[in-house]
């Protein structure tokens, strides 16, 4: 299916400017430096030097709205928050305590992730707001709902798993980025503890085949949105090792295909494989270690600047060294990876004294540009509570003020949901 040169505007993507529309008035808009797309501004705001403990979510939300209230802003309902990933639509059981409000408020910008297709249309109502961006995508817990039910009792074979698959949802995925402009793709992912893993019978595989559907599912949904280029929101629990080989493999098709010899140039390399990722990857809730942060770090380097972590030879590396020149050819005013951190995820549920210990590690190992904060809630009272809840860890956590993780995370999240928009290379 082609791609249209102008993909229309429809009345969830609130967030897609038409031609000559001018800009909305209830978000902080501003031109593209090059004038070709648009982009976020967030609203300034004040910046104390004293850090904070971890507060209560509602506490938090309280202290940021009051922020909000002393601050100077353009616009009546200024971004206080951004939530680089939640759940809302589905309206679960709340998990803080929202006093009156039953809704997501309007100051806190949002992206809705589905999970499976049976909620994609729920998605997509729920983000008929202009705060709100929508999702679709297929979470690694929710492959039962895409398996053939004519395979339920067949035994697997890695050399025909396609045909265990009902892949009309892959289908109706790439009609619904066509039909919505402001479409991201997300939750996706590869998790070694889903239930889905787990619980896999043995006769028909059991985990390795799991994760054999797991893979090709995620893969299937990544370069989909690369094509579009779409941003994605991907889930990576106890996989960093297999995410990694797809994205080398990946990149190496890229970097090998027929047009390659044809075209040739450097400039034409770079291109092809900043085409084959999408435009930003958020690696929601991340869990991983500092070292893997670097990985990730170091391998965009390669995608933007083809070469760039091999040069100098066999010589070994100094690890020091290596973290102070991750940056180096990497566009930051484009960054392809952002890690997301929930109050939910990274603070209730690493209970251990280690997993405390490692998770701060990679907080603080996060460059400030591609931190973001998200309430990763099931419910829409929850966004604004839960967001504010990832602020106050990750603030502890860096040793920074609430106000100025605000400030940042705003910044990061509103540049990271903007790339929906930015024109293809």
């Amino acid at each position: 299916m082609a791609l249209p040169n102008n993909m229309p505007t429809c009345p969830c993507c609130a967030f897609i400017l038409s031609s000559g529309d001018g800009a909305l008035s209830s978000l902080p808009w501003n031109q593209d430096r090059d004038g070709s797309g648009l982009c976020f501004s967030a609203a300034p705001q004040p910046v104390e030097t004293t850090t904070n403990a971890i507060i209560d979510p509602v506490e938090a939300w309280e202290k940021i709205r009051a922020i909000g209230r002393g601050g100077e802003y353009k616009h009546e309902n200024s971004v206080l928050l951004v939530d680089s990933h939640g759940h809302p639509q589905l309206r679960r059981e709340a998990q803080y305590d929202a006093g009156s409000s039953s809704e997501q408020p309007s100051s806190v910008v949002s992206l809705a992730c589905a999970v499976a297709p049976p909620d994609w249309e729920d998605v997509i109502a729920y983000s008929s707001h202009e705060y709100i961006l929508p999702a679709l995508g297929v979470h690694p817990w929710y492959l039962n709902e895409i398996m053939e039910t004519s395979a339920s009792d067949a035994i697997l074979s890695e050399d025909c798993l396609e045909e265990y698959l009902d892949w009309g949802w892959l289908d109706d995925l790439e009609a619904k980025l066509l039909e919505h402009p402001n479409l991201l793709v997300g939750e996706i992912g590869l998790c070694k503890m889903a239930k889905f893993v787990r619980e896999f019978p043995k006769e028909k595989g059991g985990k390795a085949t799991a994760m054999a559907l797991q893979k090709m599912v995620f893969r299937r949904q990544f370069e989909l949105a690369a094509r579009f280029q779409r941003p994605v929101t991907v889930h990576c629990v106890n996989a960093h090792g297999i995410l990694m080989d797809i994205f080398k493999d990946i990149y190496e098709n890229a970097k090998s295909s027929p047009t390659a010899s044809e075209n040739g140039g450097k400039d034409e390399l770079k291109r092809r494989l900043r085409r084959a990722f999408p435009p930003s990857i958020a690696m929601h809730s991340f869990t991983g270690t500092a070292h893997h942060c670097n990985e990730l770090l170091l391998f965009e380097r390669e995608i933007i600047s083809p070469g760039s972590t091999q040069r100098g030879g066999n010589r070994r590396r100094n690890k020091k060294r290596e973290t102070e020149t991750r940056h180096e050819d990497s566009d930051s005013d484009n960054p392809i990876f952002y890690f997301g951190f929930s109050h939910a995820v990274n603070h209730l549920m690493c209970t251990s004294e280690k997993a405390r210990k490692k998770g701060g590690e990679a907080v603080r190992a996060i460059p400030s540009e591609r931190l973001l904060v998200e309430s990763d809630v099931h419910n829409p009272s929850d966004v604004a509570l839960g967001t504010a809840g990832a602020a106050s860890y990750a603030a502890n956590v860096r040793g920074l003020s609430l106000e100025e993780i605000v400030t940042t995370t705003t910044t990061n999240g509103l540049r990271f949901l903007r790339s929906v928009g930015r024109p293809q290379l």
